[in-house]
């Protein structure tokens, strides 16, 4: 059975993707008016295939509405990006800015 992907805080505003005690990825995540999210940074081990990346930021969803943020903010850099964002349900914001914004929903 596959371990599960966890986040571990390192230090204020930085976080590290782990699995089995070993980290995978780091990345930061910026707050902004109390409940806005913006995650900078993302770095992932070279060994995490284009399906883990979806499993990375599944992890980094869910923990954005469990730590209860309302929105998480992306800047992308790369169709390729654009395209699992929009798999993950963010939508453009800003076309210039190529911002992405993820709605939480809070159950």
């Amino acid at each position: 059975m596959d371990s599960v992907m966890y986040i571990e805080k390192v230090e204020e505003e930085l976080y590290q993707l782990k699995k089995k005690d070993q980290t995978i990825g780091t990345f930061k995540l910026i707050e902004f008016a109390g409940d806005i999210g913006k995650l900078e940074q993302l770095q992932v081990a070279d060994h995490i295939s284009p399906g883990r990346v979806l499993e990375v930021f599944e992890v980094i969803q869910s923990f954005v509405e469990e730590e209860g943020f309302a929105e998480l903010h992306v800047e992308s850099h790369s169709q390729t990006l654009d395209f699992l964002l929009q798999h993950q349900q963010f939508k453009l914001d800003d076309v210039e800015k190529s911002l992405w914004i993820f709605t939480v929903n809070h159950k």
